[in-house]
């Protein structure tokens, strides 16, 4: 299926400065980092497994207190495992397990928080806790079939970079003084690359020190309200990486739709929860626009047919999904179906992207060639 994302704007969609509500904060990458150096940090795969085991724990007839008392008794992470103990006396102490959950937003998101009041409302705490295995783990599938199919590239272009610093710090500079030594007039392309060696060996702290702080700046710059939207658009844009962006933020959001009306939660609360799920600042504007369209008693399926952000078959889909009453299965099985389609896109991203990096190091690695053997030449010729 063909990407729906053009170079227009995107019909239907509010621009982000005009949101009705503010947008979420996020966690700044020192603090990410901080959690990670501290253990303060926690997996998907971490909080899959607790919510499998008191999902279970439920099931079987065993309270909320207990099943959280033996999970904190057997987790061999750290910091999760003082948390499962906080929720224990918290809940013992007579307070619900939605308003403990809520003491740690970074373990814990909107989603999860938001289901789990919803279940203690219902009675369906186990029903929530299985819809939220489903919805962790599709996450992890699909978060784990980008980060594979981009490993091999990311570990070639980390090779290259290696190569690249351990040939202008330590080799050429032998071969410079050589090439200096035979008195012997160096070709342009063997000046450029001795110089920039020389330059590099030189001064190395003050390249690396800008080469970081040009990494930082990009960071908060990308980061930064007044520019995000507009990185968020471009890349939607992107030949290849559009498309599989746009199919992400597809099955991502569909699915926690269609999980969520599963699970018994109403449309409105739903579309809230998706939208804060969501990582580019276009789908925060979509799901904005249409939990107002929603609350007026407006039908749900216009939205995502008239909007480039989503497949055609996704908006034809949901408009069967609201005639028929049976949104929450549409909504699965349109995820479904996107998610097979994502997996195609990734593997032509990666095919793309590999030839791309040999191309490019194999350019480097020639150039440097070229630039190391035309002296040796001139200095053979000299030597006769």
């Amino acid at each position: 299926m063909a990407s729906n994302i053009s170079d227009r704007s995107f019909p239907g969609v509010r621009k982000p400065a005009e949101e009705a509500r503010p947008v979420r904060k996020k966690d700044s990458v020192a603090t990410l980092a901080l959690r990670h150096v501290t253990g303060e940090h926690v997996s998907p795969k971490h909080l899959l497994v607790i919510t499998s085991q008191l999902a279970v724990m439920l099931t079987s007839g065993c309270d909320l207190v207990a099943g959280l008392d033996a999970i904190s008794r057997q987790d061999s992470h750290k910091y999760l495992k003082s948390v499962t103990q906080d929720l224990r006396d918290t809940v013992r102490g007579g307070n619900s397990f939605s308003k403990a959950l809520s003491k740690y937003p970074h373990v814990f998101n909107p989603l999860y928080v938001t289901m789990m009041k919803a279940g203690e409302s219902a009675g369906l705490m186990k029903n929530m806790l299985q819809s939220l295995q489903i919805i962790i783990r599709n996450q992890m599938r699909i978060s784990s079939s980008v980060r594979s199919a981009l490993m091999y590239p990311a570990i070639l272009l980390s090779v290259a970079l290696t190569a690249v610093v351990v040939m202008t710090t330590f080799v050429l500079p032998r071969f410079g003084g050589v090439f200096k030594a035979s008195n012997v007039p160096l070709p342009l392309p063997t000046v450029i690359l001795l110089s920039s060696s020389e330059y590099v060996s030189a001064h190395w702290p003050w390249f690396l020190a800008g080469l970081l702080a040009l990494l930082g700046g990009l960071i908060y710059l990308v980061r930064h309200p007044a520019v995000k939207p507009l990185i968020d658009g471009w890349i939607l844009k992107v030949p290849l990486i559009g498309p599989v962006v746009q199919l992400t933020n597809v099955c991502r959001s569909i699915q926690s739709i269609g999980m969520l009306t599963k699970s018994g939660l109403p449309l409105s609360d739903a579309l809230v929860l998706t939208r804060d799920m969501m990582n580019n600042t276009h789908y925060w504007a979509f799901f904005d626009e249409l939990h107002e369209h929603i609350s007026e008693g407006k039908p749900l399926a216009p939205d995502f047919s008239n909007s480039t952000l989503f497949t055609a078959m996704a908006g034809q889909m949901m408009t069967v999904g609201e005639q028929t009453g049976t949104l929450p299965m549409v909504c699965l099985e349109i995820s479904s179906f996107h998610e097979e389609e994502l997996q195609s896109r990734i593997k032509v991203l990666t095919t793309a992207i590999e030839p791309i990096i040999i191309v490019m190091l194999g350019g480097f690695v020639g150039f440097i060639a070229v630039s190391v053997i035309l002296p040796m030449f001139k200095i053979a010729s000299a030597i006769k």
